[in-house]
């Protein structure tokens, strides 16, 4: 059901992302791929439909923050794909299998480390390693994830790693594009970019999703969504269902600004004040210092606002002093 705000896990669920699967099947055995897009773009679904077809492991990174959070959400993805993956697993140490159910021993006589995993679940076929939201990690977990893929990367051939995340300036950092001091600096990586839908992909989402639940609607109340929610699936979903639900126009954009704006109060305070002057229409470096001078009070340091407009653009939410997704432009008006 396309307005089933769950991510999707079959090809079967997916709208119009033919050409991105395409790319991900045929880059299966090259040694590392990212799957690049904004939130709410829809690379959970993607990903989770892409590995249908594969052996492979799905780990969601979110809220990850020390190293039994990491082998929980391992050993999650392991029972996830337990059906394809039993027969390597049976037997190896640290590694039980309990009915359904996949754990992990990570320290301690019988243990196993992430690279002898890799190793033992990739000694006969190809297995795909998706990390979701890889981004997010922090030392020492992060560095401990990048040497492992870098050791997979040259010792593990059938081993092809996924890193996909929704801050896409920052993914870039943790492979360390331009570090050189990064252990995956200089690796060669197949990217794929999900990108937004257009207006007429659009429109043909909401009418199917609307059509599948039986639902009559206006062509009106397709367009409002269409000019709203600018191409973001999540947003589309969102939209889809609150009106299925009986939600006017104004609560279905109100709960979407409030989602959006619990998000970006998350930011520090400068990078508040910065989102605020652009969403409230600074279109230039000169601009938003000029704001965000009147809001706060006191001058900014040049290298101060420049820093911080990398750090907006590295979390994916401005590029170019404009807002990648409209409701969030909407939503920092109000920090």
């Amino acid at each position: 059901m396309l307005f089933d705000p769950r991510p999707k896990s079959s090809r079967k669920e997916l709208f119009d992302r033919e050409k991105q699967l395409e790319v991900l099947d045929r880059s299966v055995g090259k040694p590392l791929i990212l799957v690049l897009g904004i939130r709410r773009i829809g690379k959970s679904s993607l990903l989770l439909s892409f590995l249908e077809e594969w052996r492979g492991v799905y780990i969601d990174l979110r809220g990850v923050r020390n190293t039994a959070d990491l082998y929980r959400k391992t050993s999650e993805g392991l029972t996830g794909s337990l059906t394809k993956l039993k027969d390597a697993l049976k037997g190896v140490s640290g590694v039980k299998i309990a009915g359904i159910e996949v754990t992990l021993k990570w320290r301690g006589v019988d243990s196993i480390s992430l690279p002898r995993l890799i190793e033992q679940l990739s000694k006969k076929e190809t297995v795909v390693f998706i990390l979701d939201e890889i981004q997010m990690l922090r030392p020492p977990l992060s560095y401990e994830l990048k040497n492992t893929i870098a050791y997979a990367y040259d010792n593990v051939p059938n081993c092809t790693f996924v890193l996909s995340g929704s801050q896409i300036g920052l993914l870039k950092d943790f492979v360390g594009v331009n570090n050189p001091e990064s252990p995956l600096f200089g690796r060669y990586y197949t990217e794929v970019h999900v990108e937004r839908f257009t207006g007429e992909q659009s429109r043909e989402f909401l009418e199917k999703g609307f059509g599948e639940l039986k639902q009559r609607v206006d062509q009106s109340v397709i367009e409002k969504g269409v000019a709203l929610f600018d191409g973001i699936p999540g947003w589309l979903v969102h939209y889809g269902m609150s009106h299925i639900e009986r939600k006017n126009h104004d609560e279905i954009l109100q709960i979407a600004v409030n989602t959006a704006r619990n998000e970006l109060l998350k930011l520090n305070q400068r990078e508040k004040q910065v989102a605020k002057a652009i969403a409230n229409g600074a279109e230039s470096w000169s601009s938003v210092r000029r704001l965000v001078e009147e809001m706060s009070g006191e001058i900014i340091p040049r290298s101060t606002l420049t820093r911080t407009i990398r750090a907006l653009e590295k979390l994916s939410i401005i590029q170019d002093y404009r807002f990648l997704d409209p409701v969030y432009q909407v939503a920092a008006k109000l920090l």
